[in-house]
């Protein structure tokens, strides 16, 4: 992985002069948020110019155009129950720098989601272990081996998509196999069905996507009463949307908000390392871009 691959370099004339730039680019909700950073003047720099810049400051790139586009998502939402533009401006940080995260380095997100369950009892290091190994610590229970199971089952069914009433109801098929629960009654599905669509609508209609699927979530509980179903159907659609949340840290808008201000500086120094540590600069490089919602 080079930083050709993230950046680019483009030249501007000024009086007279070609002055050469560091290119960051992010696009989100159909714009383009970008920031730029001189790397010389006059002749086209060299790999070493290019390689110092984006080491020294294709961090500060990356946080401007993160800062440029959470403000315009922040600002451009309808609420129906919180509505502090400052608290909606961190969470989308949050979504941006994990975003940012993942694609810089990747990683299985299953162990660490699951783990998050409150009905499940692994940890993320056990769950891991369970899939890649096939080592069951001892103790566990058929049930609570199943569960894990089944939330696997379901994640694979996943597809970025909105979901239908029939993605729904063969996810909680998913989970509830090999448990003894009893499968949606025709009562539920069209009750679900109802709040799917109302969903939908709001979303169409410019309402908070992070808002949204906690209501959701909650219209989920009360037809159902299925804790493990509700929370997966949740974390798909907080998933769908670019939020990458542990369920425990998403109860509610305020769980989330003091979730992601102790999260966004980690995430922050983590991203500046693997920028000084693996990005070089090949000029002429393909940007690849930071495709989001």
């Amino acid at each position: 992985m080079t930083a050709g691959d993230f950046y680019r370099i483009e030249f501007r004339i000024q009086n007279s002069v070609r002055k050469y730039y560091l290119i960051r680019e992010i696009f989100t909700d159909s714009r383009k948020f970008s920031a730029s950073r001189l790397i010389t003047s006059g002749t086209p720099p060299t790999r070493r110019e290019t390689d110092r810049c984006a080491s020294l400051f294709g961090f500060d790139l990356e946080l401007k155009c993160i800062a440029k586009a959470a403000k315009y998502r922040a600002e451009s939402f309808r609420f129906e129950e919180a509505d502090d533009t400052d608290a909606v401006f961190e969470i989308e940080r949050y979504r941006l720098l994990t975003a940012r995260k993942q694609q810089m380095k990747s990683a299985d997100l299953f162990p660490d989601y699951a783990a998050s369950h409150k009905a499940v009892t692994f940890d993320a290091e056990e769950i891991s272990k369970m899939f890649e190994a096939g080592t069951i610590p001892r103790g566990k229970t058929l049930s609570e081996v199943n569960l894990v199971q089944n939330l696997k089952n379901a994640w694979n069914l996943r597809d970025g998509k909105m979901p239908s009433i029939h993605k729904i109801v063969k996810i909680h098929q998913a989970l509830s196999a090999n448990l003894g629960k009893e499968a949606l009654t025709a009562e539920e599905k069209t009750a679900i069905e109802k709040q799917l669509r109302i969903f939908s609508e709001k979303i169409k209609d410019g309402f908070y996507p992070f808002e949204q699927c906690r209501i959701f979530y909650r219209s989920l509980m009360e037809i159902t009463g299925d804790d493990v179903f509700a929370g997966d159907i949740y974390h798909m659609l907080l998933s769908n949307f670019g939020y990458s949340f542990p369920l425990n840290k998403a109860e509610s808008f305020e769980d989330a908000v003091s979730f992601v201000e102790e999260e966004n500086p980690g995430l922050e120094y983590d991203i500046r390392q693997l920028n000084e540590s693996i990005f070089t600069v090949k000029a002429g490089g393909k940007q690849k871009q930071l495709e989001l919602f």
